[in-house]
């Protein structure tokens, strides 16, 4: 069983379930945060502005507590298919090194508001520093900058690969979750598809893919309770492959 690293309080017995909850967070999670630490504060304020279901506060806050020490370094974070883009917002809030962050989506939902007043309200030094980017991916992704790290957490299906796919072509380290896994576009072999399950295969067939490209990969996980779909795999490029450009596109998985 995979423990909490950031919101420790989810390791109790009586409160993990709680992480899966579908509830809005709201002031009755304030109890449970009382503490004064940065993590705790920015979560009464997304109690406060009731902000999100309670599953994607954790997501969040996991997904960036397993990918930061594999990212910190890149001053510019972009987090695409990002909604209300919390994941990105927390490496502004708790990485000095984190000049930029952009997060990038088709649409910024009205929720993304909520969640930006309750950041900037305990992180006023993020005002300068996060910029949400509107539109399709094929469009705004020539204006990304070179070797930014790019966060892809839950990117419906094949969009998983879109971000696996810019990051590649940036030359800056990745980290994704994916989810939505579509059995009918898996490219992976059909013997690893039977013995390791089709979505197992499907990550193994995208982590040769990003292997090939010159980077290092690890696969980590959040808590299952979260979501079962808690796989996250993180690439690092080789220092030797760093150097690089024009670097090839992921095949389809």
């Amino acid at each position: 069983m995979t423990d909490f690293r950031l919101l420790r309080v989810f390791n109790r017995p009586s409160l993990r379930a709680y992480a899966g909850s579908k509830t809005r967070i709201g002031r009755n999670a304030l109890p449970h945060f009382p503490g004064d630490s940065l993590a705790e504060r920015v979560v009464r304020e997304l109690a406060r502005e009731r902000a999100l279901p309670i599953k994607e506060v954790a997501e969040a806050f996991e997904f960036f507590a397993v990918v930061r020490k594999h990212l910190r370094r890149t001053p510019r974070i972009l987090d695409l298919c990002s909604g209300h883009g919390l994941a990105g917002i927390l490496f502004a809030i708790f990485e000095r090194r984190t000049e930029e962050v952009l997060l990038c989506d088709q649409h910024r939902p009205l929720h993304a508001d909520h969640v930006w007043r309750a950041c900037l309200a305990v992180a006023p030094w993020i005002e300068d520093k996060v910029r949400y980017v509107e539109g399709k991916l094929a469009r705004t992704r020539d204006s990304f900058p070179r070797d930014a790290a790019v966060l892809g957490v839950h990117a419906c299906g094949k969009l998983t690969d879109t971000c696996i796919e810019i990051a590649l072509e940036l030359g800056g380290p990745l980290a994704v979750m994916p989810c939505c896994r579509s059995n009918a576009v898996n490219r992976a072999p059909q013997g690893l598809r039977q013995a390791l399950g089709e979505d197992v295969a499907y990550d193994v067939h995208r982590t040769y893919a990003i292997e090939n490209a010159g980077y290092r990969v690890r696969w980590r996980e959040i808590p299952a309770v979260i979501t079962p779909m808690n796989r996250v795999l993180i690439g690092v490029p080789r220092p030797a492959a760093a150097a690089l450009s024009g670097r090839p596109k992921l095949e389809r998985a």
